[in-house]
């Protein structure tokens, strides 16, 4: 086992780099998990969102409508309420939902017009801003039907917010169980993996394949006693032991933060397993990577490439609900996408309903995309070894 122990003697030269990834990952982790607790109770602990209203039309019934969702909501304003600033702040959820009274409404609805009187803008399926557009169109039907009567704007607006002060209050209730709750934390958790896992296996590993495909290294490893293909399996042997040893380093802080019973239970198990899977991923691309002649920054230039690239694409930095169908129709063709498919459905966050036929769906496509990318490192191994020996 020489080749082999020579191998991890190089490879743990490169462990601070590996080390680097491991403490930010870490961090980030704890901060995500904490983040992700603390929305969690302030969505079914609270019944106030955070709403901008726009009234364009500063009428009795605009300004009704107005103070209705403000004592029901917590009032945002911004220095400016231009488009793309009102959709920066939903993104960044500094602001829940983002109503627009334009000019004229009163007019309107005085003359027996009551739909699409107002624009809304809220988050893609926000369950929280489809519930306010409820609360206005139920507000503003109350002044149709009282100005229907024959009532002016003001008397209009009293009746209505007569009505609505009659009205009970409702109690919400928690149909989602702790342990559901607590794999919505889980999921930033693992979220993140297939950047950090394809950076550590690449910075890692990589600088360790090429020496070993050095010229001169290579032509005196061919005269040793040991067979190349000996030689080669060693090799393989330690990539298997690096990749193992992050993967469980991994794993470390997922345990110390979520503790075992919630890590290895039956949601956590699933996402171990989708984790694995692209532990091989990444392991073949880095044999893949080795094959090439690469110096120094070309290779940092690639590996950030290839992890930053298919982290934006495929949605482990922006959530793929915001991502375009464009954008998605490309995804597919990365074995990220099938990966963050998997840790959405575990964490509620897709409209698909988890199923085991589709987890091994998913884990199926992502084990074809390791062994294509295995078959390639085979061809361009075989194709470098015959040109050098040419």
């Amino acid at each position: 086992m020489l080749v082999y122990q020579t191998f991890l003697k190089a490879a743990r030269a490169k462990l601070p780099t590996v080390l680097l990834y491991w403490i930010i990952f870490t961090l980030i982790a704890f901060v995500l998990s904490f983040r992700a607790q603390d929305e969690i109770n302030r969505h079914f602990e609270t019944a106030s969102a955070r709403i901008c209203i726009i009234d364009n039309d500063q009428s009795t019934a605009s300004r009704a409508l107005s103070d209705f969702l403000s004592s029901r909501h917590t009032l945002v304003t911004f220095d400016s309420c231009d488009r793309e600033t009102l959709q920066d702040n939903l993104y960044y959820h500094r602001v829940d939902y983002v109503l627009t009274i334009p000019a004229g409404f009163e007019e309107k609805l005085f003359s027996g017009e009551a739909d699409a009187l107002v624009e809304s803008a809220k988050l893609p399926d926000s369950a929280c801003g489809y519930f306010i557009d409820r609360q206005a169109d139920g507000y503003i039907g109350t002044l149709a039907a009282a100005s229907a009567a024959g009532r002016s704007p003001e008397d209009a607006a009293a009746a209505a917010d007569r009505i609505f002060q009659e009205l009970p209050e409702a109690s919400s209730v928690q149909f989602e169980e702790k342990s559901s709750a607590s794999h919505k934390q889980m999921y930033y958790f693992f979220q993140y993996l297939p950047y950090v896992i394809l950076m550590m296996i690449m910075q890692g590993l990589t600088p360790v394949l090429l020496a070993f495909r050095k010229t001169d290294i290579e032509k005196r490893s061919l005269c040793s006693s040991i067979h190349p293909n000996v030689q080669n399996a060693q090799i393989g042997l330690g990539c298997a032991t690096f990749a193992l040893a992050s993967w469980l380093a991994f794993l470390i802080p997922g345990i110390f933060i979520y503790g075992p019973e919630q890590f290895f239970s039956n949601s956590g198990l699933l996402c171990l397993v989708n984790s694995a899977v692209f532990v091989l991923i990444a392991t073949a691309v880095t044999l893949l990577l080795g094959t090439f002649p690469l110096g120094g920054e070309a290779l940092s230039m690639i590996s950030n490439v290839i992890g930053l690239g298919m982290s934006f694409l495929c949605g482990v930095f922006v959530p793929q609900w915001y991502l375009g169908d464009a954008v998605l129709s490309v995804s597919r063709f990365l074995p990220a996408y099938w990966y963050i498919r998997i840790t959405n459905m575990l964490a509620g966050f897709s409209d698909e309903t988890l199923s085991m036929h589709t987890y091994r769906t998913c884990i199926g496509i992502q084990l074809l995309f390791a062994a294509a990318i295995f078959a390639v490192y085979l061809a361009s191994a075989r194709f470098h070894r015959r040109a050098r020996e040419g």
